[in-house]
């Protein structure tokens, strides 16, 4: 079953079974503790950046309390699928949500939020809900669990900071901090690829080189250069393959071209030539998709590739949401959590406006579209909504 879930119209979260059409809502207005139902017509509960667990049993979400127009509390809870029970891990006072991330096992949820101009990395634990333990703070700033969630990687602000830095971290702070001794190169989120770690350093000239080596930085081994910033992201098949991009002009120019590079044998194979906004792994590992920004016709196409190469096919066009656009300008480090692609590698979902040959219709609220990847029909419109998510396929 093709389960999605969704930000709807009303910023509540839904999910959809892409089967039978069958949809329901998970969230609702209701007062939060301490409020009554007269409140209703002061206040209200939008829903923002939903995840799914590891074993797609519960989804994670940030919850922000808006009274008279103005956005107030804010707390991250999980939702059960059958839309009757909610459980709260945490309040965030003072906090702009951001990113959640699960850990591998389903035991505790990472944050990042915004709290005044910082970014703040922290983490809530199942068996400790209340209890908000910060791991590290600054901007920009990126990370990833080691694969079984020992310890977590950061990369925080950027190789022209004095502070840039690249830390491997145990969460519960029972160990000493690794800080890697290398600058970091302009890059987003650290992967880890066939157990090993994958990021970029800085190199004397000022560009980017991709490295793979144990966590701790101790071994490494240059793999290639880039100038601008890299984006990397794992094969989902466990091989030792990442597909890597470079923006030469920095954030928010456009991707060129897409390869695949074997960190083990330095093996590289383009896959695209395209200048591209974001791109994404199937689960299968058998294609890519990738976005690209046609500014003449005021829109996003959307293309697939198989991962040897060859024509590439588009799949439709749309302007996104801003919650969509967001996610696209920094697609690797959401794509490993809120994937686009299904499980089963048959369906894309987005959401946007409709867009294309010069025109982008903003004027309607913006809607949730599902492709059918083994299908030629367009994108069909399920919902309306701001952002959606599949779960994330399991190994």
């Amino acid at each position: 079953m093709s389960r999605l879930a969704f930000i709807d119209g009303d910023r509540q979260v839904q999910t959809l079974d892409l089967a039978t059409g069958a949809a329901l809502r998970l969230t609702g207005p209701t007062p939060r503790a301490g409020g009554n139902w007269s409140m209703l017509s002061k206040m209200e509960e939008g829903w923002a950046w939903p995840t799914w667990s590891p074993d797609g049993q519960e989804i994670a979400a940030f919850s922000v309390e808006v009274t008279d127009g103005a956005a107030g509390a804010v707390r991250v809870a999980t939702l059960d699928m059958d839309g009757v029970r909610q459980v709260q891990w945490a309040d965030l006072p003072s906090a702009a949500p951001v990113y959640l991330q699960w850990h591998p096992s389903g035991a505790a949820l990472s944050l990042l939020m915004q709290q005044g101009s910082d970014l703040v990395l922290a983490l809530v634990r199942r068996s400790r809900l209340g209890q908000v333990r910060p791991l590290e703070s600054g901007v920009p700033l990126f990370f990833n669990w080691t694969p079984g969630g020992e310890r977590v990687l950061v990369h925080v602000g950027t190789s022209d900071q004095p502070d840039g830095r690249l830390v491997l971290r145990d969460p519960l702070g029972t160990a000493e901090d690794v800080h890697l001794d290398r600058v970091p190169g302009s890059f987003c989120a650290p992967i880890f690829v066939a157990g090993e770690a994958v990021y970029a350093v800085q190199r004397p000239d000022g560009d980017s080189d991709l490295v793979r080596g144990t966590p701790d930085g101790r071994e490494t081994t240059s793999l290639l250069s880039r100038a601008g910033l890299l984006a990397i992201l794992p094969a989902p098949d466990g091989s030792p393959i990442v597909a890597l991009s470079a923006a030469p002009g920095g954030s928010m120019s456009p991707y060129q071209g897409i390869e695949l590079v074997n960190i083990r044998t330095g093996e590289r194979q383009p896959v695209s030539s395209a200048d591209c906004f974001a791109f994404f792994w199937s689960p299968l590992g058998d294609f890519l998709v990738y976005a690209v920004v046609d500014a003449d016709n005021n829109c996003l196409y959307w293309y697939r590739v198989s991962r040897e190469g060859g024509t590439p096919e588009r799949l439709g066009s749309f302007w996104p949401t801003r919650e969509t656009l967001f996610y696209l300008r920094f697609f690797d480090q959401y794509a490993n959590s809120h994937p686009m692609i299904s499980p089963d590698a048959r369906h894309i979902a987005f959401a946007g406006y409709p867009a294309g040959e010069g025109q982008a219709d903003l004027s309607a609220p913006p809607r949730i579209y599902v492709k059918d990847l083994r299908s030629n029909d367009a994108p069909a419109e399920v919902a309306r909504g701001s952002f959606a998510v599949f779960p994330v396929a399991r190994a």
